[in-house]
């Protein structure tokens, strides 16, 4: 056999191990290395981080009760998890087995995060029953439900609304015919605020209507704070004011008919400025 031949084999075979082993070791993580942080998963509708593995810290922003019609409370808290990628808190959940009763565990809603900037957290019960449950996630808001018939959350989706920076969240409100009423404000172009409704007959089916137009303020740079329902008209139009986010002047608007489905209804042009705070 040739010498030179072997030698040259021999030098070729070991140079092929050697890039095999450094290849191998630069595809393989340290033994032990933390997760990256690529690994929290952040969309423009909903953010989640699926590798925290649901452990109950410190908690974060304000308790929220939510009442039933049978008395029972719901409560839901956001808090933060050691084992969070993104620092952020998640919603958790706790019941009451009866009126009165004492609370059971908290159960964490989903691998949704909260925040930041704004950590706000609402919640409301649906004329068939279940709970409607919004939060906010990077400039927009996150919506799950809980179906009277089920124990578990469905899975978190944009909810459409999305106001300004800094301008507030979503108010929920339930008619007496049992339509739930959700609205902010908006920093849509050429809308103050949107809302949407979730009709007393399509409760069941958990069908929101689709994001509509809530009026328009006729001044320029006017920016809204969160809108609140602060009664109806004997016709049954419900009517809100809200703040401006940075000064302190009111403006109020009235639905141009009830938006209860039958037929649908909708909101006035116009936002009219208030006189007094409280937009009697």
């Amino acid at each position: 056999m040739n010498r030179k031949h072997t030698w040259r084999g021999a030098l070729r075979g070991a140079i092929t191990l050697t890039l095999a082993l450094t290849g191998a070791l630069a595809l393989t993580p340290a033994a032990g290395a933390a997760p990256s942080a690529a690994t929290t998963t952040t969309t423009a509708t909903c953010a989640s981080d699926p590798l925290a593995q649901g452990q109950r810290g410190g908690a974060a922003g304000d308790l929220v009760s939510v009442p039933r019609a049978d008395g029972r409370v719901e409560q839901f808290q956001t808090f933060y998890d050691p084992t969070s990628m993104s620092g952020l808190p998640f919603v958790w959940q706790r019941s009451q087995s009866a009126p009165g009763a004492a609370y059971g565990t908290w159960v964490r809603v989903g691998a949704s995060t909260v925040g930041p900037k704004l950590y706000g957290v609402t919640g409301i019960e649906n004329a068939a029953g279940g709970i409607e449950l919004l939060w906010s996630t990077y400039g927009t808001f996150c919506h799950s439900a809980r179906p009277a018939s089920a124990s578990g959350w469905t899975a978190a989706t944009g909810f459409g609304l999305q106001p300004a920076a800094y301008h507030g969240g979503v108010t929920l409100h339930r008619r007496p015919d049992g339509t739930v009423l959700a609205i902010s404000s908006s920093n849509a172009a050429g809308r103050a605020a949107e809302s949407r409704a979730l009709y007393a007959s399509d409760a069941a089916a958990g069908t929101w209507q689709p994001v509509a137009p809530a009026g328009t303020v006729p001044e320029a740079g006017v920016g809204l704070g969160q809108p609140e329902v602060i009664g109806e008209t004997p016709d049954h139009r419900i009517k809100v004011k809200a703040r401006e986010w940075n000064r302190d002047r009111y403006w109020t608007l009235t639905e141009s008919a009830p938006d209860t489905g039958v037929p649908s209804g909708g909101w006035n042009a116009q936002w009219t400025l208030c006189t007094t705070s409280a937009c009697t």
